[in-house]
């Protein structure tokens, strides 16, 4: 183990669950930057983080100092000003601000697969609704036959507000989920992370998706087999980094064509779509076979919309556009950089308001997944 990956004495308190989309996110980062921590299976009944105002979104962790914080791409920001090495965000303006679009999509976009995939085909949901509704158990004390029934008929029941739905879920498999898989398969069989050989934000993101959902859940797991196998080793190099060797970013300026091919990738259904929902509050998606949904944005989705802008307009330079030009979707940031908001301070652990789950507390797969 490097030197500066040494254990550091103070636990951090983390509330979630194994198959959280956002919990194993931020764990993968913890256990590669070293940090100590306990995981505690949590169905959202803590009372003492309701009263520190905590919205209700997976996970919530508790700080050494018994203060509470939420939203993993703050509580990121927010340790990486307390543990800097070894760091996670790269130096080269380019490449960081490529990093801030990979996060953002797999955030705010491809969860809705996850949770859709889960929760649709009776596969996944007999293998990873069965485990989260045993892990909601720990807290909630009730048979988990009861948990896992409640729990599939709620979520089922309120995943149409972000998108999916069980007559649009193969349309997101087949024209979402697995082109992305291929295209992120086919770089990683050349790069061991996104920017080289050491992960990044954009890799813990990556990460708690693929670690919770599209790794765990047999359906998925299958499709990650056949169409990116690179993919599995990805996600057991961030699961277990303790005897793993990490090197440098990719080079400035050197961004790989299987790089241009994963932002290009987003400008077929995402970027549209969120430049034009958050502009006008919502926006439709149209798959090629011909169904069509309409998806409003939500505040938090509409607040984190205007905070990339703001880093666009940070780390805009005639090489980052040139690179944006190239993937074809340089118009989704400099259309918008009037729009771009406020770049938030991460100094103190973050508590953000508008970080909360589609639904009511726990039962909400946006805050129990």
């Amino acid at each position: 183990m490097p030197s500066d990956r040494a254990p550091r004495a103070a636990r951090y308190r983390v509330y979630g669950m194994s198959q959280s989309y956002f919990t194993r996110k931020l764990t993968g980062y913890l256990d590669y930057k070293a940090i100590p921590y306990l995981l505690r299976r949590f169905a959202n009944a803590n009372r003492s983080a309701r009263e520190a105002g905590w919205p209700g979104a997976m996970p919530v962790v508790m700080t050494p100092g018994g203060e509470y914080m939420w939203d993993t791409s703050a509580m990121i920001h927010h340790l990486e000003s307390r543990f800097p090495e070894p760091g996670v965000f790269p130096a080269d303006p380019v490449l960081r601000f490529i990093d801030y679009i990979l996060e953002d999509a797999l955030d705010e976009w491809f969860y809705r697969a996850a949770v859709g995939s889960r929760w649709f085909y009776e596969e996944n949901h007999r293998v990873g609704g069965w485990e989260l509704a045993r892990d909601a158990t720990h807290e909630m004390q009730i048979p988990c036959d009861q948990a896992y029934a409640g729990v599939k008929a709620h979520v089922t029941a309120t995943c149409e507000p972000f998108g999916v739905t069980g007559a649009n879920i193969d349309s997101w498999i087949d024209e979402i989920l697995r082109p992305w898989l291929r295209v992120t398969g086919a770089h990683l069989t050349s790069h061991r992370y996104f920017f080289g050989a050491r992960p990044s934000l954009a890799d813990f993101a990556f990460f708690g998706g693929n670690a919770a959902h599209f790794i765990n859940d047999p359906l998925c797991r299958r499709c990650v087999d056949s169409d990116a196998p690179a993919i599995v080793a990805h996600t057991h190099r961030i699961m277990e980094p303790e005897d793993k060797e990490f090197g440098d970013w990719i080079a400035s300026g050197e961004v790989p064509e299987t790089l241009i091919a994963i932002l290009a990738e987003l400008g077929r259904f995402y970027l549209p779509w969120v430049s034009a929902a958050a502009e006008n509050g919502k926006a439709e998606l149209a798959f090629a076979n011909g169904q069509r949904i309409e998806i409003a944005v939500t505040p938090f989705l509409a607040e984190a919309r205007a905070t990339l802008l703001a880093r666009y307009v940070e780390f805009r330079s005639d090489a980052l556009d040139e690179i944006l030009e190239r993937a074809g979707i340089r118009s989704y940031f400099s259309d918008y950089a009037d729009r771009a908001g406020k770049i938030p301070s991460y100094d103190k652990p973050p508590q953000p308001a508008l970080n909360r789950p589609f639904g009511p507390p726990w039962e909400t797969e946006r805050a129990a997944q």
